[in-house]
């Protein structure tokens, strides 16, 4: 493996190393000591969490359910070394490639997964941030300008795309031809129609609802910690709103996020947890490796193609 990904890999790590220096904690002795009902639930609910996405993906993209499952775990994985939708998106639609699905279309889905997933996740965090006052307003408040910068983002984006799909747009034309990308237009042209045709009204609605259940079923074992629900939901989208930050495993600013409202023992077991949730999904690593994900990648960079499938 490159340095650069054992680097990227081990930042969660010497966030939580750098986090237990700073406030004098004893991170063996709070590994040591950390409740077997808790790593249980954490890790019960983050299956529970991708097992309910999976469901959602495979209607999306047409995939079997073990398809979507191992694509949604690997995907998680890789962002861990490589943050961003190269890490995610471009490895969920290698796997989606396996069973056959056109690799543009596959990453144009990916992708609006990641719209379902970012604007679900943004207005879940915003709405609930008026139920439960902001403790540490000046800190957290950069939480809340990302989320509404997300979420108009993806928003605007796929608003763009729903209209535009299947239409000739002369200043999307220009600014490709100015732009010197002409051959990623087919791309562009094949992802909008893909994602278009799976945002009908009903379709939509499906997915929002178990994208939200995955989000409610991935706080659930904050229970164990603090038993209030609202409470427990508001963490997990603080926590979730961290992981937007282009950063491997949200180093550090998932620590500060859960510094919000838990003690540092709890911050420390929930990041320990987390970081091994991800490393779960590295057993599928061998069904796409980090070099296929790189060649794919230099290809959009160099000639606006990508392998079409079989």
């Amino acid at each position: 493996m490159k340095l650069k990904y054992i680097v990227a890999v081990l930042l969660p790590v010497l966030a939580i190393v750098v986090y237990t220096v700073v406030l004098k904690v004893n991170v063996l002795e709070i590994t040591r000591t950390m409740s077997p009902q808790l790593i249980l639930a954490f890790l019960l609910s983050y299956l529970g969490q991708v097992a309910v996405i999976a469901l959602r993906d495979r209607k999306l993209v047409g995939v079997s359910f073990s398809n979507a499952f191992k694509a949604r775990l690997l995907g998680n994985a890789v962002s861990l070394l490589i943050p961003g939708w190269v890490g995610q998106e471009l490895t969920r639609a290698l796997i989606y490639n396996k069973q056959g699905v056109d690799l543009v279309r596959a990453f144009s889905l990916s992708i609006l997964e990641g719209y379902f997933d970012v604007t679900t996740g943004t207005a879940m965090f915003l709405a609930l941030l008026y139920f439960i006052p902001v403790k540490y307003i000046y800190i957290e408040i950069i939480y809340v300008l990302y989320a509404v910068g997300n979420l108009i983002g993806w928003l605007s984006g796929i608003t763009y795309v729903f209209f535009t799909a299947n239409k000739a747009v002369k200043i999307e034309q220009i600014i490709i031809k100015l732009a010197g990308f002409e051959k990623y237009h087919f791309i562009l042209e094949i992802g909008k129609k893909a994602m278009k045709d799976r945002m009908d009204f009903t379709s939509s609605i499906y997915f929002y609802f178990l994208t939200a259940l995955g989000y409610l079923v991935q706080s659930s074992p904050f229970y164990l910690i603090r038993p209030n629900v609202l409470e427990d939901l508001i963490i997990n989208m603080t926590l979730f709103i961290a992981f937007l930050f282009p950063i491997p495993g949200a180093a550090g600013v998932s620590e500060i996020a859960l510094s919000f409202y838990l003690p540092s023992h709890y911050v420390i077991d929930v990041a320990i947890l987390g970081f091994v949730e991800f490393l779960m999904g590295f057993i599928f690593i061998g069904e796409v490796n980090l070099d296929e994900l790189k060649n794919e990648l230099d290809k959009i960079k160099k000639y606006g193609e990508l392998y079409k499938g079989p």
